[in-house]
């Protein structure tokens, strides 16, 4: 009977695994990437790679960890904690496929604007006759009150800002742990208008930095289908708006902009600062960077 050697280094199949759906991700499905596809990145042969992927060879030394991040054109810092074993599969999925866009521009523009004047009566409706700009407005100021209204309700003046606190806000708007789960997380949603109930199920004892910012995407969409006060300054939009409205509200609710600017304001500049305001606020590094990028441009 043949003798299977254990997984000593479970991290590193992790990694292994990631990298694939990396290439996956990055290939969109247009090319059929094999395991070899992944071993070609640090020059392994077949039986190399077969030990990395079946967590027999340990790949932890930050040379190599550089060369996957310089092949996959991401942070080497999130192989660090893959291979570490600080993140696990599914939020660096979620890492590796970013934080989604808080405003509308480049190739989503463009392609919306397209379908828009190809099928106008898609949008408008048919007695509306707004403008591609008016219907796809993210209306950021709009966005930025909401925040401003939940956080004041809930007295939040320091960081990091507590999803729990913040969903006992929100009646019909729950989040629960539940280790049964086959899956990272899971949305139930039932009934609708102002009776509708929105339950956020995630697996595991701790709310990991992504699936913080997954339930506070939940709760925007919950204010909108619930037809709440808190959004209704808001003009109704299609739903590529709504999602990335989703995005910049996740953003602006845990990483307010005053908070921001208070936090900046202490971190110590000789190390990095990135790690800092996002140990912080409890966010990731790739979200931090985001939410940077995007106050530098918007003060907001």
């Amino acid at each position: 009977m043949k003798k299977i050697a254990e997984n000593r280094y479970p991290h590193a199949a992790t990694l292994f695994k990631f990298c694939k759906e990396a290439l996956e991700i990055r290939y969109e499905g247009n090319v059929k990437v094999i395991d070899q596809d992944v071993g070609a990145i640090l020059g392994y042969d077949p039986a190399d790679c077969s030990h990395w992927k079946k967590g027999k060879k340990n790949i932890r030394a930050l040379s190599t960890l550089r060369t996957i991040a310089d092949h996959l054109s991401i942070d080497e810092r999130l192989l660090i904690d893959i291979a570490s074993g600080k993140v696990g599969f599914d939020e660096a999925v979620f890492e590796y496929r970013g934080y989604g866009a808080f405003g509308l521009s480049g190739r989503t523009s463009e392609n919306l604007k397209k379908e828009f004047f190809k099928n106008p009566t898609r949008y408008q409706g048919e007695n509306s006759r707004a403008t591609f700009e008016e219907l796809f407005d993210v209306d950021r100021p709009s966005i930025s009150k909401t925040v401003d209204s939940i956080l004041t309700a809930g007295r939040f003046e320091e960081a990091p800002i507590y999803i729990p606190e913040i969903c006992q806000l929100f009646t019909n708007f729950t989040v629960t742990a539940d280790t049964t789960l086959t899956k990272a997380v899971e949305i139930r949603t039932e009934g609708q208008g102002s009776d509708v109930k929105v339950s956020v199920l995630f697996n595991g004892n701790e709310m990991r930095p992504y699936l913080r910012f997954l339930v506070a995407r939940e709760l925007y969409k919950y204010l909108v289908a619930s037809g709440s006060a808190y959004v209704s300054h808001i003009r109704s939009c299609p739903e590529e708006v709504i999602d990335i409205r989703a995005n910049l509200f996740a953003g602006l609710l845990l990483i307010p902009g005053k908070m921001l600017r208070r936090e900046v304001e202490k971190v110590d500049a000789s190390h990095d600062i990135v790690n800092q305001l996002s140990e912080t606020f409890w966010v990731s590094k790739a979200m931090m960077n985001q939410r940077l990028r995007d106050y530098m441009e918007n003060l907001t």
